[in-house]
């Protein structure tokens, strides 16, 4: 039966034949399915079955699943429900903190905690908005009109800053350097750019049953949804695309920042806050390669893909296997009359299944049929991405004394990886020994298997770990002497991700600049969002503000929350000035750096993403979700000096 997605919807008006039913059954969530039925009709034998879990994504995670036995009754008890037409009559209803709790422990099969009941409840979404800010004294029109917040970056965080903004009546503008909306999502069109986070968990709380196209969703169809967010909440008139912001000074006197912009509109915008959504990986890394200079061929770096340029039948030099490597070959490969991957060291590549898969028309009819499947299915997902991440990034100590590596949970994943990487690659034991890293996994971002082994079976395809010397007119060159010849280079070797809020000059109080701050080892904040000396000034995705579990899309509307919740403190006590208390911000520093020393990040002789260039973490935090999510569900306002 072939429907298009339109059909899907439609389908709740039609009826559908029994043979539709079992498949979308087959294809559900059934653990997700009978908490929606369990709230529907309140059966308590539904909320008596036992749960178990299994490994997902390669190992990394446990998915909270039913027995055979019980998943049969669902799917009966699914059938009659659906077959009584009694979804028509179910009337929405939001839990109770203790109904919560009760549902969720069903969920789960067992005790759990407050974090995942807070939390929760944001990503259930039987709220509005979730995690929306609301005025606890409204100020007058008036007043509202005095204030101004400028957000940097029309992106995930931008867009979700500007919503929050918008709802308050508190005026803004977003600027973007870029001529589109979506930020990282606008500027990584390259081949088949994709997230690896299921698209269900990477999406904002308040949009609703978003018909996904995909599993995990091609960069494309990301950018449309951010899109369509700012344009269902009616930003685009607050939106400056294509201008830049160069330098922010901070004005005591006035208790502004004065904003210094190049592109389109006026050079100069005077701000009462500023809320940095420029992201993590906004800046490209381009290696010093030595004669670079000299490629006569087309080459650019992965963020910036030309495609004017047609790779078909051409020989094709890729340098960088990390995540956007490993996407961009294998379709590359498919159509290039070569390919030369040029690997630096090997990554750890989890195999998921479904991942190229499209949300099937039987499984969104079930979303918009059965009341509140799709919420439990999209908390599904939460739950399994917040479960246990100190097994897998913390050293165990008591297992290192039995003569394991790091920690059961880690050592496990490292053989389960590894076994993939064997059976994978069976027939090709020289590749093998090329692609089994010699780190723990999780030291580095684990890459998703995009058909990146299969391509590298290719007889078109060389993986070549050697390093590069340099570049010739028409080819790259290894130190061990060979000429690998290409007729395009592509360098997707990432971002410079410790040039936070770089290239823009931000002077702060008594014109200190960034710069300074950070001279010693690096960008440091507190909670990952503000430093004392810059004032009203709130960072989206921060120095070491990258949380340990789950997708992007939570944190960031949970850092614009938090921004906004400032925004709106200062605006109701009469204040101008909000800035992090110097002694705050010290002492939270020193106990991340104590907390860092027990993470994986630290082993010396590692090299990522998470390292600055003083060797320090400057990426990642060592705080588990929980306790991190409870110290910035709202500013503390004894943190801060307003005046």
């Amino acid at each position: 039966m072939t429907v298009n997605r339109q059909s899907a919807v439609d389908m709740k008006e039609s009826p559908v034949d029994s043979a539709f039913v079992a498949r979308a059954l087959d294809q559900a969530n059934l653990n997700a399915l009978r908490l929606a039925l369990y709230q529907a009709t309140g059966d308590e034998e539904l909320a008596g079955m036992d749960v178990g879990s299994v490994p997902w994504w390669g190992g990394v995670f446990q998915v909270a699943v039913l027995s055979e036995q019980d998943s049969e009754k669902v799917k009966e008890k699914a059938r009659a429900f659906l077959a009584s037409n009694a979804e028509s009559a179910s009337q929405p209803h939001t839990p109770s903190n203790q109904e919560l709790r009760n549902l969720i422990e069903t969920f789960s099969g067992g005790p759990v905690s407050d974090f995942m009941v807070e939390m929760g409840r944001e990503e259930l979404s039987f709220d509005p908005y979730p995690r929306g800010v609301e005025w606890t004294r409204e100020p007058s029109e008036e007043v509202k009109r005095d204030y101004h917040v400028t957000v940097i970056g029309a992106g995930i965080g931008g867009v979700a800053a500007g919503i929050q903004l918008k709802r308050l009546g508190i005026p803004f503008t977003i600027i973007d350097e870029n001529d589109g909306i979506g930020g990282t999502w606008w500027k990584n069109d390259y081949p088949d750019a994709r997230v690896d986070i299921a698209s269900h968990h990477f999406q904002y709380s308040f949009m609703r049953n978003y018909p996904w196209k995909h599993n995990f969703a091609p960069a494309g169809e990301v950018q449309k949804y951010i899109e369509q967010a700012a344009r269902d909440h009616d930003l685009i008139p607050n939106i400056r695309l294509n201008t830049k912001l160069t330098d922010a000074e901070w004005d005591e006197g006035r208790g502004q920042w004065r904003l210094t912009l190049e592109g389109e509109g006026a050079p100069e915008l005077r701000t009462s806050a500023i809320i940095s959504a420029a992201g993590l990986f906004n800046r490209p890394n381009k290696p010093d390669i030595a004669g670079l200079e000299n490629f006569e061929g087309p080459w650019f770096h992965s963020t910036e893909w030309d495609h004017g340029v047609d790779y078909r039948g051409k020989r094709v030099g890729i340098v960088g296997v990390g995540s956007t490597g490993a996407q961009i070959m294998p379709r590359v490969a498919q159509d290039a009359a070569h390919v030369s991957v040029f690997q630096r060291s090997p990554q750890w590549v989890a195999t998921v299944d479904g991942y190229k898969s499209e949300v099937s028309v039987e499984t969104q009819w079930l979303f918009d049929t059965v009341p509140n499947y799709w919420n439990w299915y999209c908390f599904a997902l939460f739950h399994a991405m917040f479960g246990d991440v100190e097994g897998l990034q913390n050293a165990d100590p008591a297992w290192q004394a039995k003569g394991g590596i790091i920690s059961e949970r880690n050592d496990n994943l490292r053989a389960y990886l590894t076994e993939n990487i064997r059976s994978k690659l069976a027939d090709r034991p020289d590749l093998i020994a090329k692609l089994v890293p010699d780190f723990p996994p999780f030291t580095k971002r684990t890459v998703i298997d995009n058909g990146w082994f299969d391509a590298l079976r290719r007889s078109n395809v060389d993986l070549v770990t050697d390093g590069i010397d340099h570049i010739t007119s028409d080819a790259v060159v290894t130190v061990d002497g060979t000429k690998h010849p290409v007729d395009l280079l592509v360098l997707s070797a990432g971002f410079k991700t410790e040039d936070y809020l770089w290239p823009v000059r931000y002077s702060g109080v008594n014109g200190v600049t960034l710069e300074q701050a950070w001279a010693k080892d690096g960008a440091r904040s507190y909670l990952g969002m503000t430093m004392p000396q810059f004032p009203n000034l709130f960072v989206v995705y921060g120095p070491n503000g990258q949380a340990r579990a789950g997708g992007l899309f939570p944190w960031i509307e949970i850092w614009v929350r938090y921004a906004v919740h400032s925004i709106v403190h200062m605006i109701e006590a009469g204040a101008h000035v909000m800035e992090c208390r110097q002694s705050v911000f010290d002492e939270y520093n020193a106990r991340m750096d104590e907390a860092m020393t027990q993470c994986i990040w630290d082993i010396p002789g590692q090299k990522s993403y998470y390292l600055n260039r003083f060797g320090r973490t400057s990426a990642n935090m060592p705080w588990k979700p929980d306790q991190y999510y409870h110290w910035i569900k709202q500013p503390d306002l004894a943190d801060f000096d307003l005046r």
